[in-house]
């Protein structure tokens, strides 16, 4: 009776061990190798780039003229454009530059001539001593008019005994005096208040889109940004921003985050960026994530490499690369749970699969990186593993 009874329990052993081998056979097809490769946690969004810019308006109706072309850094105090007064004669430069040049041909060594200089210098300081007496109410101001009208009047004998030449280097300096008024009176010349980058770009936005607001943005008003920025051309109106000095190099990129991109997006965290149609990846570190309405989230990010169209771009579409993990890769579905354990059924030789435990250090929705949990015997690159774990939980 013993010997029946062992007969068949090696019977059935056979039998299953059989089945085993013909089911894995079966499912040669669905046999995976492990390969080295990597997973990139990422996620695309709606970016807006956010800068520490000084704005200036336009003092009246007019022209510009740029002394210096948007995107280039300058220095404190360098010239960086001219404006020009709605109804100002631009001929009036010409002949200001004409008569200028004309007067630096003359002789001035002539008689005279140094005598009148003398006289113009006297005349100068008089009428600015003048001036400031009006301003205080002087009565003192009378005096010095009378020695003004003395001082001119010694100036027109002399040029009327001088030669015709000194009469003609008086005219150009009258000329040259008249026109010089006339620029400074509708024209303006804008000095870079602070160093950093030019622009005359412009969308409206410059009131929401700055430090000092970042960290409180509206969802809603983000989304009504529909348009890149314009360069301010040619004709400017009084009151309205015309160029803008942006603080160095220094950004900040401002983005839309659902709730799960947001619990992704930790504070503190560095991050890189792809901007959409621009070949090189950015980085940044996460300095701040916080709600914007009901259903979503912005996040705030420093961004530590320049981007070349930082000072004319708004709206920016970017990609957001989280982490990029490298190591074992298997498909998910080769992934099972077996006694509280997860890992994969490795199957060599055609023979019956044998279950080896991994850790899953990232996953998609169709791949895995996993490291395997016993470093001797565990699982290894180029290992054949079942592609559909799930079909050798019960067998």
């Amino acid at each position: 009776m013993k010997r029946i009874v062992k007969i068949i329990v090696i019977l059935l052993a056979i039998v299953y061990i059989s089945k085993l081998a013909v089911t894995t056979f079966a499912n040669k097809d669905k046999v995976t190798v492990v390969t080295y490769g990597n997973l990139v946690e990422e996620f695309n969004t709606q970016g807006y780039i956010i800068r520490n810019e000084m704005v200036i308006n336009s003092p009246f109706d007019g022209k510009i003229k740029k002394l210096v072309s948007s995107g280039v850094r300058v220095a404190k105090g360098t010239p960086i454009a001219q404006i020009y007064s709605a109804d100002f004669d631009e001929k009036k430069l010409q002949e200001l530059e004409d008569v200028t040049k004309e007067l630096k041909t003359q002789d001035t060594n002539i008689p005279f001539y140094s005598d009148i200089q003398k006289l113009d210098d006297m005349i100068k300081k008089e009428e600015e001593n003048c001036q400031n007496m009006l301003k205080e109410n002087n009565s003192g101001a009378d005096k010095i008019k009378k020695r003004i009208e003395a001082l001119k009047a010694k100036k027109e004998q002399i040029l009327s005994k001088g030669p015709l030449v000194l009469q003609k280097i008086e005219n150009l300096k009258e000329q040259k005096d008249y026109l010089e008024k006339y620029v400074e009176k509708n024209m303006i010349t804008i000095n870079s208040p602070e160093a950093g980058i030019v622009s005359y770009y412009f969308d409206g936005f410059e009131h929401i889109f700055n430090e000092k607001n970042m960290f409180n943005l509206n969802v809603r008003k983000l989304k009504n940004v529909d348009s890149q920025p314009k360069e301010v051309e040619t004709e400017i109106k009084k009151d309205y921003p015309f160029i803008k000095v942006i603080g160095n190099l220094e950004w900040h990129l401002a983005v839309i985050l659902n709730e799960r991109e947001e619990k992704l997006l930790k504070e503190n965290s560095n991050v890189k960026i792809l901007i959409e149609n621009y070949d090189y990846e950015l980085r940044g570190k996460v300095i701040k994530t916080y709600k914007g309405d009901d259903k979503l989230y912005i996040g705030i990010i420093d961004m530590i490499d320049s981007y070349q169209d930082f000072y004319k771009e708004t709206k920016v579409r970017v990609k957001i690369i989280l982490n990029d993990y490298r190591g074992l890769k298997v498909p998910l579905s080769a992934i099972v749970k077996k006694e509280g354990k997860t890992g994969v059924f490795v199957i060599k030789n055609n023979k019956y699969p044998v279950f080896k435990e991994v850790v899953v250090k990232a996953a998609d929705d169709k791949y895995a990186i996993v490291e395997s949990v016993d470093k001797i015997s565990g699982l290894r690159l180029y290992d054949e593993i079942a592609t559909n774990g799930e079909d050798y939980l019960s067998k």
